[in-house]
């Protein structure tokens, strides 16, 4: 998958892709306060439903994250960057179409994990695709 080296140099098309791949898990992370007229109007949800959602997502992304950060400090996890952007972007979409409130929670918690497994080992490979050049581009 990625050409980490160990020479110090920077490895531009990991940190591309991992950009990418940040890009599209915050987008997820962002849709859903963005679809909250649209469930307030199709959905019959009260501000404090609406709110509830936010707040669920939020809360899975949250206490999930240390957890995969354990896991990934013992076990190295790859597979959690394809797997956090799959569980992302299907949450989020199921969030769209879930015909009942808790339908709609438990997909957005689902998005919530997955973009708490993507932080979790993209900070980790970010960090070694970056060498010695971190934090300057």
């Amino acid at each position: 998958m990625m050409n980490l080296t160990l020479n110090g140099e920077m490895d531009r098309p990991s940190v591309a892709l991992l950009t990418t791949g940040h890009v599209c898990i915050d987008i997820c992370q962002g849709a859903v306060p963005a679809m909250l007229p649209f469930l307030l109007v199709a959905r019959h949800l009260s501000y404090t439903e609406a709110a509830g959602l936010v707040l669920a997502t939020n809360i899975a992304s949250s206490v999930v994250q240390p957890l995969f950060g354990h896991l990934a400090d013992r076990v190295p996890a790859p597979w959690l960057i394809p797997a956090g952007l799959f569980m992302g972007g299907i949450g989020v979409g199921l969030a769209g179409l879930a015909p009942s409130y808790w339908l709609i929670a438990l997909s957005l918690v689902f998005s919530g994990i997955g973009i708490a497994a993507f932080h979790t080992e993209a900070a980790s490979l970010m960090n070694a695709a970056a060498g010695k050049k971190r934090a300057t581009g």
